[in-house]
C-alpha cells in the first residue's frame, strides 16, 4: 500500500517585538515532503531546533502555497533570509 506524499512549506513569524529585535529577522521559512502535516511540523520544529533557534520564539506555523521560485532554500532546513524580500 503506497501512501502518496505531498509537499508542505510553512511561514513561521517571529512571535513579538522584542524576539524579532533579539533574533534580527521577521519570519522563518521551512518545507519539505511528508505523508502527514503533523510529520511535517515535526520535522519543521527539528530543523528550527537544529539550525539553533527556539520554538518559543516563533508564532504558530501557518502552511503556505509552495513557491515556485530558484532560490527556494533547501528541502528540510529551516530558512530565515527567503521571507526577507517576500512579504
Amino acid at each position: 500500500m503506497s501512501i502518496k506524499q505531498e509537499e508542505y512549506s510553512f511561514y513561521y513569524k517571529v512571535k513579538n517585538e522584542s524576539a524579532r529585535k533579539r533574533l534580527g529577522f521577521k519570519a522563518g521559512f521551512f518545507w519539505c515532503t511528508a505523508k502527514k502535516q503533523s510529520l511535517a511540523l515535526s520535522r519543521g520544529e527539528l530543523a528550527m531546533d537544529a539550525a539553533g533557534f527556539d520554538e518559543a520564539d516563533f508564532a504558530r506555523p501557518v502552511r503556505v502555497h509552495f513557491p515556485v521560485e530558484n532560490d527556494i532554500p533547501p528541502e528540510g532546513a529551516f530558512d530565515t533570509k527567503f521571507c526577507e524580500n517576500r512579504e
